[in-house]
């Protein structure tokens, strides 16, 4: 019951936030700052431990000490975001740009949002002004270019990824990375699997390309001709992994 009243008086709060125009930070007592510091760090600490519901109290509880801090409810939309609570979350969110309309990582989460309700468009247009506000930052730089490979805009992906990678040479490593789309009930087609793999490929990351050939095989792509008559695979053809992997699907011989 404690945690069903804490949402419900945080919707009305957020809810009465509601509108474009800049939030004016009154003064906030030491003693509120300082508490709603040590309770982000408590949510932070919970948050890491997967523990997405204590985190967003003491989140909740900090934003209410202290309504004009950005990060506050940057970290608040994405508790919200995890347990997949998006119209709150995009309302905590409004409020940190609306708070600090120069807070990059705010657009950020905010694309996140909009991607988790696939409104790409916005989705494309926020990571765009986070990338703008601060341009040194591997991960927004992913966060576009997966948006682009949704929206099937296959080459502004992949130039996009390059400059993840010039920023970061590991920020594809990890494949989470790419996936890294809210817990939203979105559907990850064997094309998207195909066109990662066709990422990879062009970055010279075999080991990621077969990983993702193997996903989007495994998932149902059986296009063999356009797979072995796809110049990005061009230079794995004699690559004894490469072959092992599509002879396991059936897919030799039907580049013919």
């Amino acid at each position: 019951m404690g945690f069903t009243r804490a949402l419900l008086s945080t919707v009305v709060f957020l809810a009465a936030c509601g509108g474009p125009e800049r939030i004016v930070k009154l003064p906030v007592p030491r003693a509120d700052v300082l508490h709603a510091y040590r309770l982000m760090a408590e949510g932070d600490e919970m948050a890491l431990a997967g523990q997405s519901h204590f985190a967003l109290l003491k989140y909740l509880e900090a934003s209410r000490l202290n309504p004009y801090h950005e990060v506050i409810f940057n970290k608040l939309a994405i508790a919200y975001s995890r347990l997949q609570q998006f119209p709150q979350a995009e309302k905590a969110i409004e409020r940190a740009i609306r708070l600090e309309p120069r807070y990059a990582s705010a657009h950020n989460t905010i694309g996140i949002v909009y991607l988790a309700n696939r409104s790409n468009k916005r989705a494309i247009r926020s990571f765009q002004e986070a990338i703008r506000l601060k341009p040194e930052e591997a991960n927004f730089y992913v966060n576009l270019g997966h948006t682009f490979l949704r929206e099937g805009k296959y080459q502004e992906g992949l130039r996009t990824y390059q400059k993840a990678l010039e920023l970061d040479p590991d920020i594809l490593d990890n494949a989470n990375v790419i996936e890294l789309t809210p817990q939203s009930a979105e559907v990850v087609t064997e094309e998207r699997l195909y066109l990662m793999a066709r990422v990879f490929a062009e970055l010279g990351n075999k080991q990621s390309c077969l990983e993702y050939l193997g996903k989007a095989l495994s998932a149902g792509f059986s296009d063999g001709h356009r797979l072995l008559s796809d110049t990005a695979f061009e230079k794995f053809f004699e690559d004894a992994e490469f072959i092992d992997l599509i002879a396991l699907y059936g897919v030799e011989g039907r580049n013919s």
